[in-house]
């Protein structure tokens, strides 16, 4: 199984608890990358990587009932997700796609976007550049691309991910760890790997979001997220023990953690993308 195959398995079986552990973070990232990208009445939207659609359903909304709103991803549990969201709000310009964001343009037959968002997914895959270039030739020449990544963690999130790392360590190998392909830790990576697929007038900038995590809610919110992808090699039957002793060590009753996430926008040039 190749990596992207891997990933998505793995947030397919995490779509079930995706953001519903009490700990909200995905959903205000993906509204403030909404925010950036701008999407006017009208306009269509290419939101690769949509998850359960936290980001597809605010720009459902910002471009309104003449605009149109397409989500991709490989996961069919996520896939899910956002449909049942899209028909419980009745958003009929908004639909999902199961699929790989590098082979959009069959899925979609040459259809092209004012914007396409590429929401905390980037560093996910094993060609990201790749990746990039594929999503800048989706768009109009003048489209813009905006991208969010989870960058560097702050001492407090690096404290607690050591505590569990230590805790289960009997258990398994590598605790927590986000299974990333490529941290694109520092904003020049982020630009460069935009630039490099083919885009231009690369802005990135920073912006921390406070996540509150009890401790009674670790477990869970390690098993909601890409980091389940280590947890899943402990035996299931003793996971039990596992969480247990992972609840014990913990140091404190409560994680204030200041999460950065780094945002960037960029545009096609007006002259035709290369994707070969």
């Amino acid at each position: 199984m190749d990596e992207k195959q891997y990933m998505a398995g793995v947030f397919h079986r995490a779509s079930a608890s995706y953001e519903r552990v009490g700990v909200p973070f995905f959903g205000p990232v993906a509204a403030e990358l909404v925010r950036r990208a701008a999407p006017a009445p009208g306009d269509s939207v290419l939101d690769a990587g949509c998850g359960t659609g936290a980001s597809l359903l605010p720009a459902a909304d910002a471009v309104g009932p003449d605009g149109r709103v397409v989500g991709l991803d490989l996961a069919p549990g996520m896939v899910a997700a956002a449909e049942a969201e899209i028909e419980r709000r009745g958003l009929n310009h908004a639909s999902v796609l199961q699929g790989d964001a590098e082979q959009a343009d069959d899925l979609l037959a040459g259809e092209r976007f004012d914007i396409v968002l590429a929401g905390m997914m980037l560093y996910f895959l094993p060609d990201p550049v790749a990746a990039v270039r594929s999503m800048a030739g989706l768009l109009r020449p003048g489209g813009r691309l905006a991208a969010s990544l989870l960058a560097q963690p702050a001492p407090a999130e690096l404290e607690l991910l050591g505590a569990v790392a230590h805790a289960l360590a009997p258990y398994t190998a590598g605790a927590g760890a986000a299974p990333f392909q490529r941290a694109l830790n520092s904003p020049g990576e982020l630009a460069d790997l935009l630039e490099e697929g083919g885009l231009e007038d690369v802005r990135c900038q920073d912006v921390v979001f406070e996540v509150v995590v009890e401790a009674g809610q670790v477990w869970d919110w390690l098993w909601s997220a890409a980091r389940r992808a280590s947890l899943e090699t402990i035996p299931e039957h003793l996971r039990p023990e596992a969480r247990a002793a992972l609840e014990s060590a913990l140091p404190y009753e409560r994680f204030v953690l200041p999460r950065t996430v780094r945002f960037a926008t960029a545009h096609r040039p007006d002259a035709p993308v290369a994707t070969g």
